[in-house]
């Protein structure tokens, strides 16, 4: 009786720890992401779990219609909607700027570093041996 007692206890030790570990996390998520999907609005600009990003442009019962690109509209399920994102423009905008430029200049000071070394290997090279004689025949 003991060792029977024993048992069902571990069995209801192990299904405690399962389920503050797997089933409890997931019943969160799960309702995060239902209130995500009914926060949706027209304007939002959201990531798929495909991660396209899209701008709402229409909400149906369960679908929404995001414009991934200028005149490109395309129908996702609301469940395919992985997050609501607010990117501005404008600082994408300076951020890619300022990626062009310190590429500019890092393409620049390699260019001289090729040159300068190029030089140095020409000033330093060895003379060429003497051609080979002709065979005699």
């Amino acid at each position: 009786m003991g060792g029977s007692a024993a048992i069902i206890i571990w069995i209801l030790v192990f299904f405690g720890i399962f389920y503050f570990l797997a089933i409890r996390p997931q019943r969160r998520q799960r309702q995060a992401h239902r209130d995500l999907v009914s926060m949706l609005k027209k304007g939002d600009e959201v990531v798929t779990i495909g991660g396209i990003y899209g701008k709402v442009t229409a909400i149906g019962e369960d679908w929404v219609e995001l414009e991934i690109a200028k005149r490109t509209r395309s129908r996702f399920l609301k469940r395919a909607v992985s997050s609501i994102t607010s990117i501005d423009e404008d600082e994408e905008d300076e951020y890619i700027e300022a990626a062009d430029e310190d590429f500019v200049e890092e393409a620049v000071d390699e260019t001289e570093d090729v040159a300068d070394a190029s030089e140095e290997a020409a000033d330093e090279a060895p003379d060429a041996p003497p051609p080979p004689e002709a065979p005699k025949a």
